[in-house]
């Protein structure tokens, strides 16, 4: 080095390279490393070095100095993604690329690597490795491997029907050993072979296969099928370029096409377990898990230490509910594979479906000790941490994942929702709003935001939402969805279109009961409540009644649409009954000290009224209700029903007497109906329910007069014999009608 400075030797060093005399750059580039540790080119081309002699492994920290040392450069992001690919370290290279991206990085190398990404799922397309960044100049075989090994890999390459690659081997050493005597004989071989029975599968050579394989991974799936159809022509036998076909067609979407090329595949050579590995994937994603089940089972029959095939077999039994099996299914893949992170991330949602959270989160943590930027492992321990309620941490967790991915819409989604649960409304919605920036057809999102922003109309423009904007996001697979549909049936009804709210609740009843089936339970539960009650409301007599621009505000769950657009007479005056709703809202939310969901949305539209308003406040009815209320809370904590209840309703009536200071509201709490006989509970169970009605309905009266507020008192006129419902008001199992209106304005003259 005394004699050189470091440009000279870098120069030097890159002409030994481009020429192909491996060695002599590699003491160069050696030197220059020695003298300026992080010198970010020669590290970057001592990485390159290494790939190209398939030390793909060594050349990582090659990369990453360079990159760290310059991170302006953009071959240098390409290089490093390029070798964790070839590793198959899928979840690094998805987070470099999103590194370089975030930082600006773009172009055709980083749009191929991103495609390359998407495919990676697929099970390789050949033996060989996608080239990355290389010298221009081919390497000789003899650059890594000694004399001996490469007559045996040459030999071996012959005997497995691979002449072409067996031919360049021995090309290669007669390039440095012309009267090498063991590489002659071995072409002499090769030109003179009698076509074997093998024959009939034979491969085309490698670099044919290649350049078809770079079209793929380069996202150019035409040119790509094109070329594996010219070549079929010529090798009608070969079963990598069917199972080649097979993956370019699934990536076009030619779904049966795809099939079909796996299974001539197949065919020819029925133990070709990547073509039915390959063929599950396909299946999969398609939601035929059960056929893909199987033909992992057909792979696994054939390699079975084939560990991918059980890792995302065991995600196809979670998804159809098998959780067990789903379980045992990656734990055969970490007795083969032990570092594989995705399958203990897979153990870990799995646990989280059972509702073992704490055990869920164990694999989550073992996920990142093996991966430690795996943002998709940080996205579901923060899932498994907001179902334990722990809201701050799933936050910190959902932060995590999007310092690794920051263009990770699922994070942001699961964020807005953590946010709502923390009644952090405008934090909420600025999250959807940035899942959908980056994602902008994605159905959660869509959902979770309409959600929130039905519950807020009208005042959901204060928070600088658009119903017109976020109707862009919606396209043909989001609108058959049922919540959607149920969402904008609410929507709709809120507003007072009966005609559009009955075509959205016709939409629901036409979805695929596919789609319905795979719901949430509670979500499904909501979809079939609302539908029917909507439905039920619609029904209805709806005589036009005289305009009035007087309004008594309605604030409830469900039951504030029982009488929504209706008039009433109060006094003298008569009234339009204006709704406001908040999804599943109980007594028992306003009663407790947490600020959250329920009392942020409240307490938005409250504080929106003109001063001096006539409020309707309808809570409790859920409360009442045998598991989801005081009855089961009151055998969870061991605590008397009755005391449970009288403090639940001084805290629900405390709340909003301070929520009313200043505003001087005129309040009326509308206790709850007679219940309706259940069939399907015990007469112990039904009775209990009318002694808890009876007893809340005694607690909402004492406390709404200890605070000089009105009672509306809808049980009264409800209840028949044993204190349950007289049938002649209620329109479903929980919800009064219009009929119950000119008994409530009896009450209010």
């Amino acid at each position: 080095m005394a004699e050189l400075t470091i440009d000279q030797a870098l120069q030097q060093a890159i002409e030994a390279h481009k020429a192909g005399q491996v060695q002599g750059a590699d003491r160069l580039y050696t030197a220059i490393v020695k003298a300026q540790p992080k010198h970010p080119d020669a590290n970057h081309n001592m990485g390159v070095l290494a790939v190209g002699v398939g030390k793909v492994q060594e050349a990582l920290p090659f990369f990453k100095t360079a990159l760290e040392a310059n991170p302006a450069k953009a071959q240098f992001w390409l290089s490093y993604i390029d070798a964790l690919i070839k590793l198959e370290q899928l979840a690094d290279a998805k987070a470099v690329l999103d590194q370089a991206k975030s930082k600006g990085a773009k172009g055709d190398g980083f749009d191929k690597l991103e495609q390359r990404l998407k495919n990676s799922d697929q099970e390789p397309l050949a033996a060989s490795k996608t080239p990355g960044e290389a010298p221009p100049q081919q390497l000789n075989i003899l650059d890594s491997l000694k004399l001996d090994q490469a007559i045996k890999l040459a030999k071996k390459k012959a005997k497995e029907g691979s002449p072409e690659e067996a031919k360049r081997i021995y090309q290669d050493i007669l390039t440095n050993f012309p009267k090498n005597k063991r590489a002659g004989d071995g072409l002499k071989v090769l030109a003179g072979r009698p076509v074997s029975k093998a024959s009939k599968a034979k491969e085309p050579p490698q670099d044919r296969l290649q350049s078809v394989i770079n079209l793929y991974t380069g996202g150019e799936l035409e040119k790509a099928l094109d070329g594996v159809d010219q070549l079929l022509q010529q090798f009608p036998n070969s079963i990598t370029l069917f199972n080649i076909k097979g993956t370019v067609l699934k990536g076009l979407g030619r779904f049966d096409q795809s099939l079909e090329a796996y299974n001539k595949a197949l065919a020819i050579k029925p133990d070709y377990a990547e073509a039915y590995y390959n063929m599950a994937i396909a299946l999969q994603e398609r939601g035929m898990l059960e056929e893909a089940i199987e033909a992992y089972n057909k792979a696994l029959a054939i390699k079975p230490d084939y560990a991918k095939a059980y890792y995302n077999m065991g995600v196809a039994l979670k998804e159809q509910g098998k959780l067990k099996e789903a379980i045992e299914a990656c734990n055969k893949a970490l007795a083969i594979k032990p570092d594989q992170a995705d399958a203990y991330n897979n153990i870990g949602n799995v646990l989280k479906e059972q509702g073992k959270l704490e055990k869920a989160i164990e694999a989550y943590n073992k996920t990142l000790s093996i991966k430690p930027d795996y943002a998709e492992a940080y996205n579901n321990m923060g899932n498994a941490l907001e179902a334990q309620g722990k809201l701050e941490e799933a936050i910190e967790a959902y932060n995590k994942a999007l310092t690794i991915k920051p263009d990770y819409a699922e994070a942001y989604n699961n964020m807005g929702n953590v946010l709502k649960e923390q009644g952090k409304l405008e934090e909420a919605i600025e999250a959807y709003s940035t899942a959908l920036t980056i994602k902008p057809d994605y159905a959660n999102a869509i959902e979770n935001s309409l959600s929130l922003a039905v519950q807020l109309l009208p005042i959901i423009a204060n928070y600088e939402y658009d119903f017109n904007n976020s109707e862009t996001h919606v396209n043909s697979e989001i609108v058959p969805r049922p919540v959607h549909q149920i969402l904008n049936a609410i929507k709709a009804y809120l507003e007072g279109d009966f005609s559009l709210a009955n075509s959205h609740k016709d939409n629901f009843e036409a979805c695929d009961q596919n789609l319905l089936g795979r719901l949430k339970p509670k979500d499904k539960v909501f979809c079939n409540a609302y539908s029917n009650f909507i439905g039920k409301l619609l029904d209805a007599n709806w005589d036009e009644e005289p305009a009035t621009e007087n309004k008594v505000y309605h604030l409830g769950e469900s039951h504030c649409l029982s009488y929504a657009h209706r008039n009433i007479t109060m006094g003298s005056s008569n009234f339009r009954i204006t709704p406001r709703i908040t999804f599943g809202a109980k007594a028992f939310h306003f009663s407790r000290a947490k600020h959250e969901k329920f009392k942020a949305i409240t307490k938005a539209h409250f504080v929106s009224l003109p001063k001096n308003s006539k409020v309707f406040l309808s809570y409790g009815e859920i409360d009442c209700r045998p598991n989801e209320g005081f009855i089961s809370a009151a055998r969870k904590r061991d605590k008397p029903l009755e005391e449970l209840i009288d403090q639940t309703t001084e805290g629900y009536v405390q709340w909003f007497l301070e929520q009313n200071a200043g505003r001087r509201h005129h309040l009326y709490f509308i206790n709850v109906p007679a219940p309706v006989y259940d069939e399907k509970l015990t007469t112990d169970l039904n009775s209990e329910v009318a002694s808890t009605v009876a007893l809340f309905n005694a607690a909402l009266k004492k406390y709404s007069l200890q605070h000089g507020f009105d009672t509306v008192d809808v049980f009264k006129f409800t209840a028949g014999k044993e204190g349950f419902s007289n049938g002649l008001f209620h329109i479903d199992n929980h919800h009064l009608g219009a009929k119950a209106l000119p008994e409530i304005e009896q009450q209010l003259s």
